[in-house]
Formats: C-alpha cells, sequence, structure tokens
C-alpha cells in the first residue's frame, strides 16, 4: 500500500496540466509522468474475484471457425483502445452477455460471433469509474459498485472522482487519440505484474454492467471456454438489440476450431412426466429440475 505522501497542490497542478494538453500531439508518455503526483499516496481497494467467474466476449464478423477468432487480435492489427496501446493486444470481456452487443455495436442485418469463457484461477484486478460522479454521468440506472477508493480521505476521493471522469469518457469514432489518457491511467493502474487486469464499468451500457480488460497471460493460462454463439442482429432499438441465435455450439476441436453444432440448444428431460422451470439470468435462459439443480442444454 502506498504511504500517504499526497500533494494537493501538485497533484491539483497535474490534473489542470492534463486537462490543458492537445492530444494529438501528446504522447502517453507526456501524460503517464504528468500523473506521478496525482498518483502519490492514492489508496484503493482491489476486487480479488474467485474462480468461476464468466466472462463474455463478442465481434461483428461471419462465423468464425476457430477460437483465436474470438481472442484478442494479434498485435500488428491492434489498435489502440481504452486500456491498450497500439500493438498491445489485451482481452476486454464483459460480465453479461448482453454487454459485449453494446461494445461492439452491430448494424442491423449484421452478424456477430459471442463466445463466453470461466475463469479457472483467482483474478486480482485494479478499477477505475466506480464513483458516484461517473455513475451519474453515464444515466447509470444501478447503484455505485461496492468496490471503491479507499476512502482515506478528501483527497483520496478528488482523485478517484478525477480519474473515474476521464477513463469513462465517452469517444467517438474518430477521436481514438484520445484514449492516450486512458492508456496512460490503466498503465499507472494496472502495470504491476501483481494485476491480473483492470476492472472498469461499461461505457456503453451505461455504468450497467463490468468490463475486464485481462492481461493476456492470465487469459491464456485461466480462461476456459464455455460456449459460443453466432446471431443476427434483427433490429436495434434505444439501448437494445433484438437478434436471432443461428448456431451454438459447445466445445472446440484439439486445434481450437469451433465445432459448430448446426441447432440451437437442447435440454432433455430425464425423469418421466418432469418439467423445467426456465428463468432468465445474466441475459440468458437457465432451465431447473424440480429439485432446483441445473440442466445444462445439449
Amino acid at each position: 500500500m502506498l504511504p500517504i505522501d499526497h500533494d494537493p497542490a501538485a497533484a491539483s497542478a497535474a490534473i489542470k496540466s492534463i486537462r490543458a494538453l492537445d492530444l494529438q500531439l501528446a504522447t502517453i508518455e507526456e501524460i503517464f509522468d504528468l500523473m506521478t503526483p496525482i498518483f502519490r499516496g492514492y489508496r484503493v481497494v482491489a476486487p480479488h474475484f474467485k474462480p468461476g467467474l464468466t466472462l463474455f466476449r463478442s465481434r461483428i464478423c461471419d462465423k468464425p471457425f476457430h477460437i483465436s477468432d474470438l481472442l484478442a487480435p494479434p498485435p500488428h492489427i491492434t489498435p489502440m483502445g481504452r486500456v491498450n496501446r497500439s500493438e498491445n493486444p489485451i482481452l476486454y470481456c464483459c460480465t453479461s452477455r448482453q454487454a459485449p452487443f453494446f461494445e461492439s455495436r452491430p448494424a442491423e442485418g449484421q452478424t456477430v460471433a459471442i463466445g463466453s469463457w470461466i475463469t479457472t484461477a483467482p483474478i486480482l484486478v485494479n478499477h477505475v469509474g466506480y464513483t458516484q460522479r461517473s455513475f451519474d454521468a453515464l444515466l447509470s440506472n444501478r447503484k455505485q459498485a461496492s468496490w471503491g477508493h479507499e476512502p482515506v480521505n478528501h483527497l483520496n476521493e478528488a482523485v478517484s472522482d478525477f480519474l473515474g471522469e476521464i477513463f469513462t469518457q465517452i469517444i467517438p469514432r474518430g477521436s481514438e487519440y484520445r484514449y492516450k489518457i486512458s492508456v496512460a491511467i490503466a498503465e499507472k493502474l494496472f502495470l504491476d505484474d501483481i494485476f491480473d487486469g483492470l476492472l472498469y464499468p461499461s461505457i456503453a451500457m451505461r455504468a450497467n454492467a463490468d468490463n475486464f480488460a485481462v492481461k493476456l497471460r492470465y487469459a491464456n493460462a485461466y480462461l476456459q471456454f464455455q460456449r459460443a454463439e453466432y446471431a443476427r442482429i434483427e433490429h436495434v432499438r434505444d439501448f437494445a438489440f433484438d437478434f436471432t441465435v443461428l448456431d451454438t455450439a459447445t466445445e472446440l476441436g484439439a486445434d481450437g476450431s469451433i465445432c459448430w453444432r448446426g441447432r440451437l440448444d437442447q435440454w432433455v428431460i430425464s425423469e418421466p412426466f418432469g418439467q423445467l422451470h426456465f428463468t432468465a439470468e445474466n441475459g440468458e435462459w437457465v432451465a431447473r429440475d424440480k429439485h432446483g439443480n441445473i440442466v445444462e442444454s445439449h
């Protein structure tokens, strides 16, 4: 944990300098260095998630045939994003099945592939954007998440508000150079080897879901494939997507190929006169038998 050596005057001057930057000309290195006084003495409570966390990711594409098509792109075609520099891929995932649609923003008639994975080891992440000010700015319908900055003093809170405000800004297409400042924030927060990734509210979903930017060293070792879906976007509505699932897969070949089943999910009732009870959970239908046990589809 960092010592409390926060210099309010230096932090205030740094924030003022960062706000005045011409981001088309400034470099990430310059912004990173300017932020040093802001982070002196800054404290957070880092979430530590147990194995079993389900993460989702999608792509606008024709039907993919290899799992690599749903993972992070290779370095030579990786553009700068909210967390990563160009040519420095990271795996962006979401905690709900709906969120990837908002992140990729498909149009009516386009097809998308959605993959889901489950973590097989604990994951320790830093975070940014979980302030009431950020949630209000994004018009979120949910309360602030349970993790946040450690309320050491009002200076710590001011820094957290500044970082959240800058990091969760909506960046229009064509202005990706403005990601330089969020990349610098991300690198200050999670470059240390102790962190496996960065957690932040989904800007595209108005902070009503969470995004994980997962380091590839963790993703390659501890993410286990669960399923893939191939779907067509039927309608794009205000803050909603209507889509039709065209195909599903729950297995990969030894070479990483996606074993599409050529059909949708099916559930089998194994007992005479049995019933299945369906509930919508995390954007998906979950079937349970009369004893409350989950019945997996086939």
